[in-house]
């Protein structure tokens, strides 16, 4: 093996390792604060010191943990008017994808994000928060797959784990859920319309729900 497939090899560990731990994070594994013990980490996701601790240096540079010299890592927390700049960063990055997403996607795709939509409303009424938050996320990951612009897609989950130190309660009642819910189908509807303009729009409804000033929970699309 050459050193440079090497090299290749020890970057995608260390990728799918703090995608890996990221995902523990946002479905509440860890808390915002709590710090992560690097043995307890080996032993949960099976991987080297080494692997673990290129893991919390990748994420360290994302955010969504700190590194604290002579403690060691913990969950970042977020306050609320960090969490509030998140969530008006987002709606920029987020807008920005209709245009590509709307000149990329084709009926193939567009079928496989409608069964996606009748996942979640199905989770809506029958499955945990844990299925609800990931059949969403795979919602919007897969429309934004077709933006064209890998960078734009890396910042935007980027700063959606970086939301979920937050201590703001995700989903706070089951209408805000419902209108989660809606919403998919609208955008699905922007979609088959080929209207990026409604799309985006809708985009940004749903990531900021009307957000009350303050610290009232909301909830993040």
């Amino acid at each position: 093996m050459t050193s440079e497939r090497k090299r290749k090899n020890t970057s995608t560990r260390r990728a799918m390792l703090a995608n890996e731990i990221a995902q523990a994070i946002r479905l509440r594994a860890f808390r915002p604060g709590e710090w992560l013990r690097q043995i307890d980490l080996e032993e949960r996701f099976e991987a080297t010191r080494f692997d673990v601790r290129s893991a919390l240096d990748e994420l360290a540079v994302r955010k969504t943990i700190e590194h604290v010299p002579n403690r060691g890592y913990r969950v970042a927390e977020v306050d609320l008017k960090t969490y509030e700049e998140i969530l008006a960063t987002r709606i920029i990055l987020e807008r920005a994808t209709a245009e590509g997403v709307m000149a990329r996607i084709d009926d193939a795709a567009i079928a496989r994000l409608d069964a996606l939509a009748a996942q979640f409303s199905a989770a809506v009424t029958t499955g945990s928060r844990t299925e609800q938050s990931e059949i969403n996320r795979a919602f919007h990951q897969f429309m934004y797959s077709f933006c064209g612009n890998a960078v734009l897609e890396e910042m935007i989950w980027g700063l959606r784990d970086r939301g979920r130190g937050s201590q703001i309660t995700v989903w706070s009642s089951h209408e805000l859920l419902q209108k989660s819910d809606r919403e998919h189908y609208e955008m699905m509807a922007a979609l088959k319309a080929r209207d990026a303009g409604a799309l985006a729009a809708l985009i940004a409804t749903h990531i900021i729900k009307g957000a009350p000033v303050g610290p009232a929970p909301i909830e993040p699309g």
